[in-house]
């Protein structure tokens, strides 16, 4: 038996991502042999995290006065090296939408070179309750234009 063809885009493919940002790689984000360490590949993928949830579902990010985003699950792939000094180009897109999360994919790219890859699901969560909340069909409208095929 085969596995299932998908047309949803690799994470290593730039041209699978509709929403896009980018980070400066600083100095501190090097280690001892001169590469951007790992804990930094954490970093931009976060930014870019927040910056699409920030930019794409702001109503839902209510600064403490209703459900906020948490991170639930975070894998990284680590795909190539990258150095100081240069950008990293974060694409995000949205792999899967679930009752209360959203599962996000995203490449790291310096250049053309994909240096890594990210799948995380965020839950929306009810700060009274600490528990998950079902998304609205505001979010859910929200996140559909980036969702990814497949």
């Amino acid at each position: 038996m085969s596995e299932p063809v998908s047309n949803k885009p690799e994470l290593t493919d730039r041209s699978g991502f509709p929403h896009w940002t980018s980070e400066k790689i600083r100095f501190q984000d090097i280690d001892r042999l001169g590469h951007v360490n790992n804990v930094a590949i954490t970093i931009y993928a976060e930014f870019g995290r927040v910056e699409f949830l920030d930019a794409v579902m702001s109503t839902a990010l209510t600064g403490g006065n209703g459900p906020l985003w948490v991170i639930a699950r975070l894998d990284i792939q680590f795909r190539a090296q990258s150095y100081y000094p240069g950008t990293v180009d974060i694409g995000t897109r949205v792999t899967r939408i679930g009752n209360s999360s959203i599962t996000l994919g995203q490449g790291l790219f310096v250049g053309e070179r994909c240096i890594a890859t990210t799948e995380s699901v965020v839950v929306l969560v009810d700060p009274d309750t600490e528990r998950g909340t079902a998304l609205s069909d505001e979010v859910r409208d929200a996140a559909r234009p980036f969702e990814s095929a497949g």
